[in-house]
């Protein structure tokens, strides 16, 4: 009965953040969905094209549920760890006093049941504070693609262009989202991009392999005529990704 117990709290905070990943990856493919299949209310439809683009590719709102599972999963393993290692404390200083003729001191048992959710606290908070990183970051990238495209007057064509299209590939890649596929444009939620077909020079199939070769997935090199950051889209499969390269080139020069 002890051990399952000592089982229990040393499986109990890893379990929960496992669980608070797989919530978050859940729902951020439920908000990437619901933006390629055009699921939003109408004010969004009616916003400029830049405030469109910016509302719908900001890092926030892809990775938002991201920000709250690694919060939640904070407040939740600084609780374990405090109540819990109170908790576990008395009960080791109670067994103390009721044998007596053993004699242990309750802190090294606590300090070693306590490891894993301490470490794994202080890796969430470092992911924490990297994810604020990452979006201050993404959103002044967001921002300059934006601008750039604005510049040129190709917002416009690109949101009609977003609208009329249903053209979706899976890319079952988990850092990279579903792209649609326009008549002029390609969109990509995360990593954020708008690419006009016209600014393809070429298009190279390139492979990262998995640990020890094995597995892996496929990405799409772009090479442009225009002055751009560069562009990768990720696919798991390579046939998926050769079907995309021949459209994006079939488009880019026909």
């Amino acid at each position: 009965m002890v051990m399952s117990g000592i089982i229990g709290n040393i499986l109990f905070i890893p379990s929960l953040f496992i669980l608070s990943m797989f919530l978050a990856f859940f729902f951020r493919k439920r908000i990437v969905k619901k933006i390629l299949f055009l699921e939003f209310d109408e004010n969004l439809k009616n916003l400029s094209p830049r405030d469109f683009f910016y509302s719908i590719l900001k890092m926030e709102k892809s990775i938002k549920s991201f920000y709250l599972a690694e919060v939640l999963f904070l407040l939740a393993d600084i609780l374990f760890i405090l109540f819990g290692g109170y908790a576990m404390y008395l009960e080791k200083l109670e067994f103390s006093k009721k044998y007596s003729d053993f004699p242990v001191s309750p802190m090294p048992f606590v300090v070693e049941r306590l490891t894993a959710p301490i470490i794994l606290w202080v890796s969430m908070l470092f992911l924490l504070l990297l994810t604020l990183f990452m979006i201050k970051k993404e959103k002044k990238r967001v921002s300059d693609m934006l601008n750039y495209l604005n510049k040129r007057n190709l917002l416009n064509s690109a949101k009609i262009d977003f609208f009329n299209s249903d053209k979706i590939i899976k890319s079952k890649v988990i850092l990279q989202s579903d792209i649609k596929l326009g008549d002029k444009y390609l969109f990509s939620i995360y990593p954020a991009y708008i690419l006009p077909y016209s600014w393809i020079k070429d298009v190279k199939i390139e492979k990262v392999h998995g640990r020890g070769g094995n597995g892996g997935f496929y990405y799409l090199n772009f090479t442009l005529n225009k002055s751009f950051n560069p562009v990768r889209i990720f696919f798991a499969k390579k046939e998926t990704a050769e079907q995309v390269k021949k459209f994006l080139l079939k488009k880019a020069f026909y």
